[in-house]
Parts: structure tokens; sequence; C-alpha cells
């Protein structure tokens, strides 16, 4: 039997599959899914997608067993089912008539029912004192009564729009990246707390900053329709400078956005670093949940890279960057397109204040901080 972990855990990580991403990687690669459960884990962390290893990495070199899991990625965890001898529905019964006889049957569908009888079973197993579920992993009310049995404390990060029905009171800590949403959860008497994203400094092993930057402007990331002002944002900008757009949700472009003339491929992993260490500027533009503050994940990752990013003026953007020296704020579109174009006529600019964008992220916004904060946070709440 291939358990995860012989000894009891401090933390049980339940990660997000963004955009099916981790899916996406085991089903394009037969070396990585013909792996054991234990390798394809290892293999599909180490490729730097979305929070890749690096909070289990650093709880781990802090002295705390920590370990992850991908509740969504159903062939990752299809794995485990099979070398744990735990029971789930064949990937048949997920078809036509036979799915809707069961769905009839357990008010579920079978890969819904499979994924929570495999995370249960996991935890289970493992009995971790502390079980922490991203945003993006759905659970029911039901199931974490279940997981009480086997766990200490459930704590929730959460750092997207708000989910209709979703089982916010049952949680003993909920963190965001998002201080209004933090504040939201607050004032309705739950346990929360604000707590920045950051960078993983190992990224930079693999993935050095470029010396020669690209002399242009970069957008990656998603256009949906949470993303309204973005898309608005982009689509103007895109009519008075060039932008390289990576990423998804290009249908929502109108049909005349230039934008569209200049959209490559969604990127993961090292091609997404390699495009934010190679770009000599890279624009940022918030979801509509996160109001007037700094919140994004991309801000970490494009700045620890060295870029130069451009992003709108927040209310809280001088606590963790220095405006106009570390990162470069716009306060509407005329300003925003006037500091690109300066930008551009003078590259050594950009490129001094994504070096120091870069040594301030690597100071202050490393995961190694992030964990410090988080166990802070479970002590000042009375959970760890």
């Amino acid at each position: 039997m291939s358990n995860l972990n012989q000894e009891k855990l401090d933390f049980l990580l339940l990660m997000e599959d963004y955009q099916s991403s981790y899916t996406k990687a085991i089903n394009k690669d037969s070396a990585i899914a013909s792996l054991s459960y234990n390798d394809c884990s290892k293999e599909l962390f180490s490729q730097l997608i979305y929070y890749g290893d690096a909070y289990i990495n650093q709880l781990n070199s802090q002295g705390f067993k920590a370990h992850q899991v991908l509740p969504d990625c159903l062939p990752l965890q299809y794995k485990w089912a099979e070398e744990n001898r735990v029971w789930v529905p064949p990937t048949w019964l997920s078809k036509g008539k036979f799915k809707w006889y069961w769905r009839r049957l357990l008010k579920t569908d079978p890969e819904t029912w499979a994924r929570e009888k495999i995370i249960t079973e996991q935890i289970k197993q493992l009995q971790p004192k502390l079980v922490w579920v991203f945003s993006g992993v759905p659970v029911s009310k039901k199931t974490l009564d279940i997981w009480r049995s086997y766990t200490e404390k459930i704590l929730l990060w959460w750092a997207c729009p708000l989910a209709p029905g979703f089982p916010y009171g049952k949680f003993d800590l909920i963190l965001s990246g998002i201080p209004d949403i933090a504040k939201y959860f607050r004032v309705r008497g739950f346990n929360a707390a604000h707590m920045p994203h950051a960078f993983d400094e190992r990224i930079l092993e693999k993935v050095p900053t470029s010396a020669e930057k690209i002399p242009k402007l970069a957008f990656v990331g998603s256009l949906s329709e949470a993303h309204l002002e973005r898309i608005l944002l982009l689509d103007a900008l895109s009519r008075n400078v060039e932008i390289d757009f990576y990423g998804t949700g290009v249908h929502l472009l109108s049909e005349d956005s230039p934008l569209r003339q200049r959209y490559y491929h969604p990127v993961w992993g090292e091609e997404l670093y390699s495009i934010y260490g190679s770009y000599l500027l890279v624009i940022h533009k918030n979801i509509g949940v996160a109001g007037r503050s700094f919140s994004a994940k991309r801000l970490f990752e494009a700045t620890g890279m060295g870029a130069c990013v451009i992003t709108e003026s927040t209310d809280d953007h001088r606590e963790l960057f220095k405006p106009d020296e570390e990162i470069v704020t716009y306060s509407s579109l005329e300003e925003c397109i006037e500091k690109i174009k300066y930008l551009l006529d003078h590259p050594q600019k950009a490129i001094e204040i994504g070096k120091k964008a870069q040594h301030r992220t690597l100071t202050e916004h490393t995961y190694h901080q992030r964990v410090k904060e988080l166990l802070a946070h479970l002590k000042a709440f009375g959970l760890f």
C-alpha cells in the first residue's frame, strides 16, 4: 500500500487544480501519467504550476510535517485510490445513462462522489492536526463535519469572488490575500485575517531573469466575467500601446480589439516565469472583488522575476512596494498610457525599478515570510 506519509502530519494542504492546469499536465505527458502516485505528485509540483510545493517546502523547512493533495485532479487522485485500495466508481459510470442513474440514486455525480470519498480517506489515513483548504476546492458542510473526526482544525484560504452556498462558517480561520474579503468575514463574526501572496525564490534557480529584456509590455493572466474592469482597461490600452497577451479569455474581447492580434496562449510553470523575467514591462489590473487593494499573485510573481510592473494605485500598495520606485502605479487610463510610453522610451529606468522590486520581494515577500505570518495568525486565534 502506498501511503502519503507514515507519520502524522501537522498540515495537510488541499490545493486548487487552477483551470485544470495539473490535470492537463498529466493528460498531455504519458511519462508523467505512468508514474506512481508519489512520483507523479513530485513531478507535477516541481513544474512550478500555480503554488507548486512552495508552502509545504517552507512548512517542512521550518520544522513541521506538511503534505498537499489535489482533490480536483482526478487522474492523480484515482492513482492514490488504486494504490491504497479505495474503491471509486469506474470512469464509464460518468457517461450517459449510467451517470443519470447514479445521480438519481445518490443525488450527486460519480466524479464528485469519488473526489469526496478519496480526499476523506486521505484525511482519515493521515489525521493531520490542521487541514488547509484553498479557494477553488469544493467542499460541503457535510464533508467538513466528517473531516472533523480526523483533524483538529480546518483552515480556509480564499482569494476569489465569494461563492453562494459555500460553508464559510464551518472553518476555524479564513485567510485571504484580499483585505476586503478578510474584513467581510470579520464583520460577520468569523475568524479571518489578511495574508498577501508571495514568491518562491527557488524559481530563480530554474528560470533566471533575462539580461536582455523584450522592449514591450505584456499581460499574463485571465479574462472572465469577473474581470470586466480588466477587460475594459486592457482593450483601451491596446489601442494606444502594443500589449502581448498570454492567458485565457481572449473570446471575451471585442472583435476589433487590437489585443486579439497580439494574443499568444495560456502559460504555466517555467514558461510563465520566463515571460515575467523576459519582458521589460508587465501590466496588472485587479479582479473586481479585490476593490482598492493590492492583492494579486501576479504582482509577486512578476516582481520576483525582476519585471517592472505597472498597476493601479490602491489603498495599501505602499505597505508592500514603494510607488514609482519599486512598482509603477496609475490612477487613470491616461496616466497609465503616459507612464507606459515613458518607460518604453526609457528602458533603463524600467530595469532599475524591476531590480528594486525584485530585491523587495526576495527580502519581504517570500513564502518563508508568509509561513511565519501564517503561524502568527494561528497562534493569535489560539489554533496552533
